[in-house]
């Protein structure tokens, strides 16, 4: 049965980072650096979305997609797809109402990400 948590995150990504080299230290890597990055991109995709730049909303949404799916953060990666997605085509699309989906998103995994740090 899936959890709320599992659907979140992908755990068979955390499992596979894991088993890489027999250790947690590639897990403990990635999970550091997403830590990391992801407040940074969120506030860039959050201060660009009420601007007319499509352009650079579309490169932090894939800056961001980048970071949340190296920890199969699903979701999140696909709501910044989405995003990045309507911006590089021209699509007609209300990016607050996007970004909103980016953050909820994000930030649950980022919950997630921290509670598999602190049980490693």
């Amino acid at each position: 049965m899936e959890t709320a948590a599992s659907t979140v995150i992908d755990h068979n990504v955390i499992a596979e980072l894991k088993a890489i080299g027999g250790t947690e230290a590639l897990f403990n890597r990635v999970a550091n650096h997403f830590v990391e990055k992801v407040p940074g991109r969120l506030a860039e995709i959050e201060g660009i979305a009420g601007s007319q730049d499509v352009g650079a909303l579309a490169n932090a949404a894939h800056a961001l997609k980048s970071v949340v799916s190296s920890l199969g953060a699903r979701r999140a990666g696909k709501a910044c797809e989405n995003l990045e997605l309507l911006a590089r085509t021209g699509q007609a699309f209300v990016a607050r109402d996007l970004v909103d989906v980016i953050v909820r998103e994000t930030r649950a995994a980022l919950v997630e990400v921290e509670k598999l740090r602190s049980a490693a």
